[in-house]
């Protein structure tokens, strides 16, 4: 059978999928694949999460997720399982939705990598796909992963097996809908593999746009995304800086400069970071000899929780024994994920200059209630903008606090009547 016979059993919803890894991004991949129509098996090492997930409970928050996992599970065309043996042999396309975190040093930690290639070659792949979700840094298709499958199996890329990049743009908490909406980067090795996952990504939504570029291409469009995005974030919190040099309010002056002006589109100030972009800058930067923007901007956005934290001291003096309360730690608003989170790296600058720190987020359970956090605080950090927290000047207010850090900027600070009012960017 001929490699580009996969085509159309993979249009006609023929395909065995599986999914290897149950993440933030291979769970609602699996779910979503399932539910067009594919048997997919998905598989994870932590059997707490597969037992969860095969009772139908979304173990993260993401919107819309738990209901599509109870419908891709009574339907039949989905199960998950810590025993990759019958999912990998049985699959005509296998994802790889696994992480590839920076290790000491800041290099490239491949370990996941190379355990996912492991247990794809366990169930062979003769006439599969197997296409990576992953964040790569560029060649590594092409120099690590082709090489060490074509080394192991003997069988040829493109010609035995098919390979492709296919980079993940989901945003969390929104990674239904874009699974549905967004367009597809395709970075096949050959045009046969460009065609099987194209047709992949046509079932979940017959008008999705594919996007066909080079395996390495792919890889980098990947990084140039979200390189972008943190880079921005940098550049707004330089801003935010110099507006507080000058004793003047960044979000005011964002305002200005954005409104009803195509060419300005400068984000808000606050705390940037989470488990890719503080990350996947440093996947090309690392690689370099020669500094670059991405440098500066992990620079300045990581530095941004000890700016926060001295800007405070510098207001009220010492933080020793303060009873500081802290409003989020999530790395972002609206979600459960606390990875690389620089509202936990403030949270760990708070502690180390002893001050006694409360942390309250709505959408993590290990965390203090409110009540407790507003409970006679003397500082209150709002540092995630998370929707509830909007409405809560009012709480912080009467809560008996000398003082409300706002990173977000999200209160005006006329709502402050007993308490002084700080925020990220506002010099005045």
């Amino acid at each position: 059978m001929p490699l580009s016979d996969l085509i159309e059993k993979v249009r006609s919803g023929r395909a065995a999928v599986c999914v290897l890894g149950l993440g933030r991004i291979g769970l609602p991949l699996a779910v979503v694949l399932a539910n067009s129509g594919f048997s997919v098996v998905g598989i994870d090492i932590d059997r707490e999460r597969v037992s969860k997930v095969n009772e139908g409970k979304a173990p993260f928050r993401e919107e819309g997720l738990e209901a599509a996992l109870r419908d891709a599970i009574s339907s039949g065309r989905f199960k998950a399982t810590t025993d990759s043996r019958d999912g990998v042999a049985l699959a005509d396309v296998i994802l790889l939705t696994i992480g590839t975190p920076l290790a000491f040093q800041l290099f490239t930690d491949y370990s996941q990598l190379h355990a996912a290639l492991e247990e794809v070659l366990s169930g062979g792949i003769y006439m599969k796909a197997i296409g990576l979700k992953s964040t790569l840094f560029p060649g590594t298709i092409e120099n690590i992963v082709i090489p060490y499958l074509e080394g192991k199996s003997g069988l040829r890329a493109g010609v035995d097996f098919a390979i492709a990049m296919i980079p993940e743009r989901i945003l969390e908490g929104k990674a239904i809908e874009e699974l549905y909406s967004l367009p597809e980067i395709v970075g096949g090795i050959n045009e046969t593999s460009n065609a099987i996952f194209a047709e992949l990504f046509k079932r979940i939504n017959p008008g999705k746009a594919i996007l066909y570029t080079s395996p390495k291409g792919a890889e980098l469009a990947k990084l140039f995304t979200n390189i972008y995005r943190y880079v921005n974030f940098a550049l707004a919190n330089e801003f935010a800086i110099w507006s507080e040099m000058y004793g003047e309010d960044a979000h005011e002056i964002i305002e200005v400069a954005n409104y009803g002006y195509p060419r300005s589109r400068i984000p808000r100030p606050g705390l940037a970071g989470g488990p890719c972009l503080g990350k996947d800058g440093l996947l090309l930067d690392n690689n370099t000899t020669f500094s670059s923007i991405v440098s500066t901007a992990w620079k300045l956005n990581e530095a941004v929780p000890q700016y926060i934290v001295e800007s405070i001291r510098r207001r009220v003096g010492r933080l020793y024994g303060k009873r500081i309360s802290v409003l989020g730690l999530a790395f972002k608003a609206g979600i459960d994920d606390t990875r690389l989170s620089p509202s936990a790296k403030l949270v760990g600058i708070l502690k180390g200059y002893g001050a006694r720190v409360i942390v309250h987020d709505p959408y993590l359970a290990n965390t203090s209630a409110l009540d407790e956090a507003l409970r006679d605080p003397e500082i209150v950090i709002v540092s995630v903008n998370h929707p509830e927290f909007g409405k809560l000047a009012r709480r912080i207010d009467e809560s008996g606090c000398g003082l409300v850090y706002d990173v977000w900027g999200i209160f005006d600070p006329a709502d402050f009547k007993r308490t002084s009012y700080m925020r990220f960017g506002r010099g005045r």
